[in-house]
């Protein structure tokens, strides 16, 4: 029950932190405590699409979340341009704030429970966490690029 609580308090609280929603290209910054150039823009790059129908990328981005390999993302909340997704896993959970137009989708780090809670977080972008959250977030990516090439 407290995970729970824990949970929804970061999700309340992320809920806030982003107050428009537009995918901006992603600009790296050279921290020296992060993680690699490449590791970043592999979750944090924009997602081109050829869609101009908002809700046909909506559509995609939540086939997208239930159809990752392994534990799939939950629809936490959406609002106009964004989906906020969670993806919980043993006690530990991952929030992004997945915002897209009618040119593309990004994703942004908007909260983490445990050991994704992020260390250095730079313009919504975590540049230092828990090691596997990269590649739990690669899956997200692949089924985002599969679903938004399909439509």
């Amino acid at each position: 029950m407290k995970r729970l609580l824990t949970l929804l308090s970061v999700a309340v609280l992320s809920y806030s932190t982003l107050s428009s929603a537009a995918p901006t290209p992603f600009e790296y910054k050279d921290l020296r405590k992060g993680v690699s150039e490449k590791k970043m823009r592999s979750i944090y790059s924009l997602i081109n699409h050829s869609s101009d129908n908002l809700h046909e990328v909506r559509f995609a981005i939540l086939n997208a979340m239930s159809q990752t390999k392994g534990t799939p993302w939950l629809l936490e909340r959406e609002g106009d341009g964004y989906i906020l997704a969670r993806w919980d896993y043993k006690g530990h959970a991952i929030i992004h704030r997945i915002e897209y137009d009618d040119k593309a989708v990004q994703i942004k780090y908007d909260g983490g429970v445990n050991d994704y809670k992020c260390e250095l977080l730079v313009d919504n972008y975590c540049y230092k966490t828990h090691r596997n959250y990269y590649k739990y977030n690669i899956s997200l990516v692949k089924q985002l690029r599969k679903t938004l090439g399909s439509i």
